[in-house]
C-alpha cells in the first residue's frame, strides 16, 4: 500500500483530525489512536452504545487504539516517546495545550526533527480567536458558507454533514503528504497549522472571487440555483426532483431532444446560457411543464445528460456503491457497521471481500472495551503504562 511503513500518531478527537488520520490509514499507514482511559473519544458515545457509534466507526477505521492519560506525567512521557517514534503526529488541542502536556511540536521535533506535525483547530495557532473552540457549524457561519446556502428570503442554512470538519481533514491530509515528500527530499519535518475556518473558506473560491470583483457586494442566497449558469438546479418531475446541469451547446441540444420540446432549442430567450440566466423563471416554468410528465430515468436514458436524481445517496445507492465501495466497519466485540470506503481508487489497495462487502483496509475499528495499553513499537512495547 502507498503509505506502508509510515507510523501516524493520532492524538485528535471528534471528526477533523480522526478523518485525516483515517485517510492515511486507508493508504496503508500504521495509525495509533490515543484515547482517554475509560471513556475514549467522545464520538464513541454520540448515538452509540457500548462505546461504539456509527459516526465514530466511520472516521476511525484502520487504526490501533491506546488508552493513555496525557494529563499524568507518566502518560505524557509515553505520549512524547510515541510522538518521537512517529512519522506524522495529528492533534487538535487548543493552541498551547499540547505544549503544556509536553507533546507540542517543539518537544517532539527536538527528538525527531523529521516529524510532520499537524495541528487542526477552529481558528489556527494565532490570532484573536485562536483560543476559542471551533466547530463545524461555527466555521460554516463565520466563513459565509451558511450565508450562501438556503432558499432566497430564508435564513442562513447549514450545509448537511460535517463539511467544515472534513474540509480541514482533507486540507490536512493533502499538506501532510506534501510535507512527507519535502521530508524525503530534505530530511526535515515541519509544523502544519490547519484551521476549520480557513479550510471552509478554501471551499469557496468562486463566491470569494465574485465578492472582490463586485467591489464587496453582499452575496445572495440562490437556493438550488447557480448564479452564473442555467440550468444548474433541481427540477420537479413526475415522481421526484431531478438535478440538471448544462455546460455546453451540445448538451443543450440533447437536453431539448430528451425533453420532447423541439421548439425550446430555437427560442431566443433560452438560446444560450446568458439568455437562460436572464430569463430563469420563464425557463424553469417551461422546463417543468414537460418534466412533470416524465420520470427521471427517462430523461437520464434518453439524453445521456449531466443529470441525476436530487435524492442522493438513497435513490442512487447502487451506482454510488459501485464507485466508492461499501465498507464493513466493525469492532471486535460490537458487531458490524456499514459505511463507504476510500473514494479514490489506486492499483495497490488491499481489498477484503466478504459475502457482499468490499472492505478497504486492514484494521477493525477498535472497541472501547478493547482499548488497552499495548502498542508495539520498533524497539519496544507499551505495556500497562510502561515503555519497555
Amino acid at each position: 500500500m502507498i503509505l506502508a511503513g509510515l507510523r501516524v500518531l493520532d492524538l485528535s478527537r471528534v471528526v477533523a483530525g480522526p478523518y485525516c488520520a483515517l485517510l492515511l490509514g486507508d493508504l496503508g499507514a500504521d495509525v495509533i489512536k490515543v484515547e482517554r482511559p475509560g471513556r475514549g473519544d467522545d464520538m464513541r458515545h454520540w448515538r452509540g452504545q457500548d462505546g461504539m457509534s456509527p459516526v465514530f466507526a466511520a472516521v476511525n477505521r484502520n487504526k490501533r487504539s491506546l488508552a493513555l492519560g496525557l494529563q499524568h506525567p507518566d502518560g505524557a512521557r509515553l505520549g512524547l516517546e510515541l510522538a518521537r517514534r512517529s512519522d506524522v503526529v495529528i492533534e487538535n488541542f487548543l493552541p498551547g495545550v499540547a505544549d503544556r502536556l509536553g507533546i507540542g511540536y517543539r518537544a517532539v521535533s527536538a527528538g525527531n526533527p523529521a516529524v510532520v506535525y499537524a495541528s487542526i483547530t477552529g481558528f489556527g495557532q494565532d490570532g484573536p480567536y485562536a483560543r476559542r473552540a471551533g466547530y463545524n457549524t461555527i466555521a460554516q457561519g463565520m466563513s459565509g458558507l451558511m450565508a450562501l446556502t438556503g432558499m432566497p428570503g430564508h435564513p442562513p442554512t447549514k450545509v448537511g454533514g460535517s463539511v467544515s470538519d472534513l474540509a480541514a481533514a482533507l486540507h490536512a491530509f493533502g499538506t501532510v503528504n506534501a510535507a512527507l515528500v519535502h521530508r524525503f527530499r530534505s530530511g526535515r519535518g515541519q509544523h502544519l497549522d490547519v484551521s476549520l475556518l480557513a479550510s471552509t473558506l478554501g471551499l469557496l473560491p468562486d463566491p470569494i472571487a465574485h465578492f472582490f470583483a463586485s467591489g464587496g457586494a453582499r452575496p445572495r442566497r440562490e437556493g438550488n440555483r447557480n448564479p452564473t449558469l442555467a440550468p444548474a438546479e433541481a427540477f420537479q418531475t413526475k415522481d421526484g426532483f431531478l438535478n440538471v446541469v448544462i455546460m455546453s451547446p451540445d448538451q443543450w441540444e440533447r437536453f431539448c431532444h430528451a425533453l420532447g420540446d423541439p421548439e425550446l432549442a430555437g427560442d431566443p430567450r433560452f438560446a444560450n446560457n446568458d439568455a437562460r440566466v436572464a430569463n430563469r423563471d420563464e425557463f424553469r416554468a417551461r422546463v417543468e411543464r414537460f418534466l412533470r410528465r416524465l420520470v427521471p430515468h427517462y430523461v437520464l436514458d434518453a439524453g445521456r445528460l449531466v443529470v441525476a436524481h436530487a435524492g442522493l445517496p438513497e435513490r442512487m445507492h447502487g451506482r454510488i456503491s459501485a464507485r466508492v465501495g461499501e465498507v464493513c466497519l466493525y469492532g471486535q466485540t460490537t458487531g458490524e457497521t456499514d459505511g463507504h470506503g476510500l473514494p479514490v481508487r489506486y492499483p495497490w489497495a488491499r481489498e477484503y471481500r466478504g459475502a457482499a462487502t468490499v472492505v478497504y483496509g486492514h484494521t477493525p475499528v477498535p472497541d472501547v472495551l478493547t482499548i488497552n495499553n499495548t502498542v508495539c513499537l520498533d524497539t519496544g512495547c507499551v505495556f500497562g503504562g510502561r515503555l519497555t
